[in-house]
């Protein structure tokens, strides 16, 4: 017998079928492609690393309740009288109807009126607006976060929230169990939970769960909300920026917040919540039971929601078990839909093929394009995969500006001047497709023109990319980002 050549057949037949797989599951061509290079190029480790990441596995159950969740927010919306709070298809400008019918037929929440949006643009402003409410607490804290770091200033937050137990306000902490794993274990865990704070990890990891649960698939939301009236979301984590990856050598992240009041706070608490069920396993059945339950609470205190001004706002929760990627749809449908102007501000510039082709053909359209990137960043690999696409935007008439005084963290999507996409979602691949994002799509002038104004400050703190130079860069730079590009889909 021949075991050599049994060898060989049987290689060429787990290559195959891992092929057929990959073309078969992975809706990304270029996902698809990076991952055939590599389990043709590296047979071996390339099969594993597929198996073990690959594909977004959540866990069968998990991922066939999370589907459902687009359903239950539907029916949490449809509690709340639609002639008070929720717009009329008529006041969003023609250009947007089709952004908001999506993103709330992915999404499952509409766009609902008079919201009050404060945009919080420093740590200082961040952290005194949160310290403030949480002192002012009546009744609850949730908080739900990628990163809790207990150091600095989030020290004093974490212990203002167990005053807060103390006058019998109800306090619940969703933490990732990788983005978080310095806070897991510090002390503060047992702490708060021997003061009665909930401290729930998200989506917890273990070499044997690797195998059956994607292990690198993280919940991305960074969700603060206060009794049910104040809310906050954006790209900040908890983290005090003096002390967070001072070793990284990219100086300290720069990080926005939007403090909410409105009827988008009903709505995060909804995310907020479905979040907390899913990690305790509560049954669909009860996850509804329980979002019923919060909109009857809140019906007859609706007026408590009415702000002074109109600002309309979508939520736009995202997360790698929806079949159509609401946030990467609302995101190319924006850019086709620009008629002046897109200003983007991303700390991780990852495009794939459909977003960089949206991005050139506005631009040859007279689209004035402005990419506002970090000039250093913390991974590396992230890096060198950005810089790849560089050549052929700004061939475009793409501006390209690197923002010299920190990792600048911020993920803003400006559109003309009246549409914002702003929350946790980087402009990569990762969180389109793969981490549980939260956004806001915001139809408002007011809100969009202090957010460019944000970005202005930016560009003033920024160095421009010269096309010319770019060019005239060694060729060996060219050879290590492309090469580096075509795994990009996988970073």
């Amino acid at each position: 017998m021949d075991f050599t050549l049994i060898g060989t057949i049987l290689y060429f037949s787990l290559t195959l079928v891992y092929a057929i797989r990959i073309l078969y599951k992975q809706r990304n061509s270029g996902s698809a492609l990076a991952w055939l290079f590599l389990i043709f190029g590296f047979p071996v480790g390339g099969i594993a690393l597929y198996s073990l990441l690959g594909e977004p596995r959540l866990g069968n159950q998990r991922a066939k309740r999370n589907a459902e969740l687009q359903g239950l927010y539907q029916q949490f919306d449809a509690h709340f009288p639609k002639n008070q709070f929720w717009h009329r298809k008529q006041d969003l400008p023609l250009t947007y109807q089709g952004i908001s019918q999506a993103a709330a037929t992915d999404g499952g929440f509409d766009v609902t009126n008079g919201n009050d949006l404060t945009l919080l643009s420093t740590t200082d402003e961040i952290l005194t607006a949160m310290l403030a409410d949480i002192q002012a607490a009546e009744h609850s804290c949730l908080l739900a976060f990628y990163i809790i770091e207990p150091t600095g200033r989030i020290e004093t937050l974490l212990n203002t929230l167990l005053e807060a137990t103390k006058r019998g306000v109800d306090v619940v902490i969703l933490a990732d169990a990788v983005g978080s794993s310095r806070f897991f274990r510090s002390h503060y865990p047992k702490i708060l939970a021997a003061a009665g704070v909930r401290v729930q990890a998200m989506l917890p990891v273990g070499l044997l769960k690797s195998f059956f649960v994607r292990s690198d698939l993280r919940n991305h939301r960074k969700i603060m909300i206060v009794d049910q009236k104040i809310a906050y979301t954006g790209s900040f984590n908890l983290v005090d920026p003096k002390h967070f990856k001072q070793h990284s050598g990219v100086g300290e992240w720069i990080d926005v917040m939007m403090r909410c009041r409105g009827v988008v706070v009903l709505e995060l608490t909804a995310v907020f919540f479905s979040d907390f069920y899913l990690e305790n396993d509560l049954p669909t059945v009860d996850i509804e039971q329980q979002l019923q339950q919060l909109a009857h609470q809140t019906v007859p205190k609706l007026n408590d929601y009415h702000t002074h001004d109109n600002a309309l706002v979508q939520v736009v929760p995202s997360s790698p078990e929806q079949r159509d990627k609401v946030i990467y749809q609302c995101i190319l449908a924006a850019l086709y839909q620009a008629k002046h102007k897109i200003i983007i501000t991303t700390p991780y510039f990852v495009p794939d093929d459909n977003l960089l082709t949206a991005l050139i053909n506005a631009a040859k359209r007279g689209i004035d394009i402005t990419l506002i990137l970090p000039k250093k960043s913390d991974s590396r690999l992230v890096h060198y995969a950005s810089r790849a696409h560089y050549p052929a935007l700004l061939a475009a008439g793409v501006k390209i500006a690197l923002f010299q005084d920190g990792l600048l963290h911020a993920k803003l999507l400006s559109i003309d001047d009246d549409f914002t996409l702003f929350g946790t979602v980087n402009m990569d691949l990762r969180s389109m497709f793969l981490n549980l994002e939260i956004s806001l799509a915001i139809y408002d002038h007011n809100t969009s023109q202090t957010v460019q104004v944000l970005q202005q400050y930016y560009l003033n703190h920024s160095q421009w990319v010269n096309n010319d130079k770019w060019q005239r860069r060694s060729s060996w730079w060219g050879v290590v980002e492309n090469a580096v590009r075509l795994v990009s889909p996988l970073l």
